[in-house]
């Protein structure tokens, strides 16, 4: 049986949202995240991690990646 992921909107990682390390609602809909870290920057500004032209730290061909423990803040 596969597992359904979904992608935490900050960071870009693909997570089980039974396991997931936070959630957060908004504008009627459930999001997931893999550390506490990556909930309290979405609450902080969730229109610039849901706009469509967003590509999280480390997801981009130019961008320098972000150590995971980072996101654990």
């Amino acid at each position: 049986m596969a597992i359904e992921r979904v992608k935490d909107p900050v960071c870009g990682m693909m997570i089980d949202p039974v396991t997931a390390a936070a959630t957060s609602g908004y504008k009627g809909e459930t999001y997931y995240f893999c550390a506490g870290g990556c909930k309290v920057d979405f609450d902080k500004d969730p229109e610039k991690y849901l706009d469509p032209n967003f590509v999280p730290a480390g997801m981009g061909d130019n961008q320098p990646k972000r150590p995971w423990w980072q996101f654990w803040r």
